[in-house]
């Protein structure tokens, strides 16, 4: 359709948008696509729990090996820093001879007790920290059985670490009992740090960089948590390395901010200091993920531009509802762009579920409203 049209558009836009914000629920991750490739061609290694992976490797068969959420995938990373999938899932552990465990995202509460299971076999060393790095109830959730299994197995107390922001969100989406006790879904954050700036723990001998992306993409609290001395990032629902990323990018709040946050982890100064990327979901990443991903956010920017310019808007009295128009305007679009990228991505994992649809659409609605 002409460009023209959008700020008519716009002002429908905003009676619609709800049918493009799937909320990211604790068990969205797991749907899984066996017809389709389970992934991309590049280097593979079988997991290794003593083994580090190679800056660039990637776990070998990680669809298969994900599918059973009773059984952990273990991988090294650098000296001290392992990552653990469960189910599509994916969390971020640090072992330090003295201080003993740090983990980050305990998972969802499914989930949770595979991941303990999976740092016995790492380690005998106390839990002692743990991290939130936003409150979504599907990467924190089992933060109480955390919690509880450190009160009942060790003598080492639990830290718990969050950004004032997870703190705040967290007692936002809580309730009071008849005490005027507050009832949190999770265990509350016992240090809570402001990210005015960026601020770095000391975990023994391990330097846990914290850092607020200033483009709040994915949610205004998510936090981007640095393991510094092994160049680990763990940055959650932000990439799915060999994957296309999750419906409407993982329930991405700002999707201009997204983009922004991706592009922070290519700055100079910046991508040199890190070689892997822990996104929550996903395999293991790399720099050459992230380039890929802001490659394919740019193919969907040019493609979704084509169609404005061909795509028709048709107002239909029959319809006896204007919402439909949109409704209708946005589908052709989304399929022309997947259409018109099935040649690039057709064979990565997710291209058929619908969700390159849903990418559209935000990018459609980023360019009309912006």
């Amino acid at each position: 359709m002409p460009m023209n049209k959008n700020i008519y558009l716009t002002s429908l836009y905003f009676a619609f948008a709800s049918t493009t914000a799937i909320a990211h629920q604790n068990n969205n991750q797991a749907i899984i696509f066996p017809d389709q490739i389970p992934q991309a061609q590049g280097n593979y290694v079988a997991a290794s729990k003593v083994e580090s992976l190679k800056p660039g490797q990637k776990v070998d068969n990680l669809f298969d090996l994900q599918f059973d959420d009773k059984q952990a995938t273990i991988q090294k990373l650098g000296n001290n820093t392992y990552w653990i999938g469960v189910n599509y899932y994916n969390t971020t552990v640090i072992v330090d001879d003295n201080a003993g465990v740090m983990l980050i995202d305990p998972l969802g509460s499914e989930r949770v007790d595979t991941v303990l299971k999976a740092i016995k076999q790492i380690t005998d060393k106390p839990i002692t920290a743990m991290v939130y790095s936003h409150y979504h109830l599907d990467h924190v959730g089992g933060a109480k059985q955390v919690s509880d299994y450190v009160e009942q197995h060790q003598t080492e107390p639990l830290r718990i670490y969050s950004s004032a922001a997870v703190y705040d969100k967290i007692l936002r989406h809580s309730e009071k009992d008849d005490n005027n006790q507050i009832k949190a879904k999770v265990p509350l954050p016992t240090n809570v740090i402001k990210l005015d700036r960026a601020k770095t723990i000391k975990f023994g001998q391990q330097k846990i960089r914290m850092i607020a992306p200033k483009g709040a993409g994915h949610t205004p609290d998510n936090t981007l948590i640095w393991v510094k001395n092994d160049k680990v990032v763990h940055f959650a629902d932000m990439i799915n390395p060999d994957q296309l990323p999750f419906y409407n990018f993982a329930g991405a709040e700002d999707f201009h901010g997204y983009e922004e946050d991706l592009k922070w982890l290519l700055k100079k100064g910046i991508k040199g200091q890190w070689q892997y990327i822990n996104g929550g979901h996903g395999n293991i990443g790399s720099i050459d993920d992230v380039k890929s991903l802001l490659g394919y956010l740019d193919d969907l920017r040019r493609e979704v531009n084509k169609q404005l310019e061909i795509a028709p808007y048709e107002p239909k009295l029959s319809d006896r509802n204007h919402f439909i128009w949109v409704k209708r305007w946005q589908d052709t679009i989304a399929a022309g762009v997947k259409e018109a990228l099935e040649p690039k991505y057709g064979n990565m994992y997710g291209f058929d579920s619908g969700a390159v649809e849903t990418h559209a659409i935000m990018v459609l609605f980023d360019i009309v409203d912006h």
